[in-house]
């Protein structure tokens, strides 16, 4: 093996390294958005529950408040 092929070589060897090391962050980046992903998805989900929630309170709130006001005109 001459010297340029070893120092190819060389090169080669290093830019393998860095592109495993590369994968494995893009892998970790993306496990980490996934899981973000999910946590978001999950708490927006309990957020519609309770926002159905609440329109439900205010409607029968009004709705009582509507009957008052209707029995307190003369």
């Amino acid at each position: 093996m001459t010297e340029l092929e070893r120092q190819l070589l060389k090169a080669l060897e290093s830019l393998e390294g860095g592109y495993r090391q590369q994968q494995a962050a893009w892998e970790s980046a993306y496990s980490d958005l996934r899981l973000m992903f999910e946590v978001t998805s999950t708490e927006s989900q309990v957020l519609r529950e309770n926002v159905g929630s609440l329109s439900k309170q205010v409607r029968h709130l009004s709705e009582q408040v509507e009957r008052l006001s209707q029995k307190l005109k003369p």
